[in-house]
């Protein structure tokens, strides 16, 4: 039967949030890219974030609820089947384990330190410093940033957004931790492609059109949408599940979020809300495997909830049988093995087994 041992994180990215919590295992990563060139600048130099009580709450809400920036920028532990977050270090940065994000020998990737510590975070960096390595993937000093970073999402944050995040971030206590920066043996220069939301159908209303902000925001399809052996992310199964995730909480994939019968068209409002809010499926005793951020996710708002919920129903249907829990079969749509995955080549049994998850 179908299970939620295969979610993987709306997040982040999310801006999960791919986070810390990526954990992918095939080696998957996109061709080498060494000519990455920075975006177009969208934030003006003179880009300013004054504090206000509103941008505060916003930014909270972003950065811990939505896009989960901290899942990759605090170092975390993996205790009694849950990731915590290491005492007084929010915030402060983290090394990623070489076993947890497919990466070629003597390379580093560090998601750093986000405190306003002045010597090791970003307390000496100018709101447009800050808001461009978000939205733009360049830090400052026009460093590019690593794709773990999940910028071309956030390029979608509309300016009192950013703004938002800003404020909060430099509210935050500063943390003096010292990290080195990312880095990648010469020439080689990999780049793990990034995967957006798909954008709402032309005359969408207003809370679709908010879902699926939320849901780009969330990093959803970073997580819902696999990766091929040659390291593309195929256009025809975004959000369809099939990305492999390995560690301590085991060995799953994340599954099909479209509103096919293989994902989540059984799926009410209702139950849909439930699941993210209970971390179990539909508030029953089934629990959502810890790679789920839903301890983050859970304290999103009820009407966040209904227009992602919304957003979600309108995106293509894609048949991608996954499950968690019976024996891997090869599938040819995603290249792994995986429960049910030779079902996919077997079209009159496609949606059969569906009883639960995300």
């Amino acid at each position: 039967m179908k299970s939620v041992r295969g979610l993987a994180a709306c997040g982040l990215a999310i801006g999960l949030c791919l986070f810390m919590l990526i954990g992918v295992t095939r080696g998957h990563a996109a061709p080498a890219n060494p000519a990455r060139k920075p975006p177009s600048a969208r934030i003006p130099a003179n880009f300013s974030a004054k504090p206000t009580p509103q941008r505060m709450a916003r930014g909270r809400y972003l950065v811990e609820t939505v896009a989960g920036c901290f899942d990759c920028h605090s170092p975390h532990e993996y205790v009694r089947g849950q990731w915590i977050a290491r005492k007084g270090l929010k915030g402060a940065g983290q090394i990623f384990p070489g076993n947890m994000i497919p990466l070629p020998p003597h390379s580093l990737v560090v998601a750093p330190n986000i405190t306003p510590d002045r010597a090791t975070g970003i307390g000496s960096w100018t709101d447009a410093e800050i808001a461009r390595a978000i939205g733009d993937g360049v830090a400052k000093g026009g460093r590019l940033l690593f794709s773990l970073m999940p910028y071309a999402s956030f390029h979608a944050l509309t300016t009192e957004d950013l703004k938002s995040i800003v404020v909060y971030l430099r509210s935050l206590k500063p943390v003096h931790h010292a990290l080195p920066t990312t880095r990648m043996p010469f020439p080689v220069q990999v780049q793990l492609n990034q995967v957006t939301a798909l954008p709402p159908p032309a005359h969408a209303s207003a809370e679709v059109r908010r879902g699926w902000y939320l849901t780009r925001m969330a990093g959803c399809a970073d997580c819902h949408t696999p990766i091929l052996a040659n390291g593309t992310r195929p256009a025809s199964m975004v959000l369809a599940g099939g990305l492999h995730f390995q560690g301590p909480f085991g060995n799953v994939f994340s599954l099909n979020i479209t509103p096919d019968p293989s994902g989540i068209s059984f799926m009410t409002e209702m139950m849909f809300a439930r699941t993210l809010q209970t971390g179990r499926v539909n508030g029953t005793g089934r629990r959502l495997n810890p790679i789920m951020p839903f301890g983050d996710l859970r304290n999103l708002r009820p009407a966040d909830l209904r227009d992602m919920y919304l957003y979600l129903r309108t995106v293509p249907k894609v048949r991608h049988e996954i499950d968690n829990t019976d024996p891997p079969t090869h599938c040819p749509l995603d290249g792994e093995m995986h429960g049910l995955g030779d079902l996919n080549s077997v079209p009159s049994k496609r949606g059969l087994h569906k009883t639960g998850g995300l």
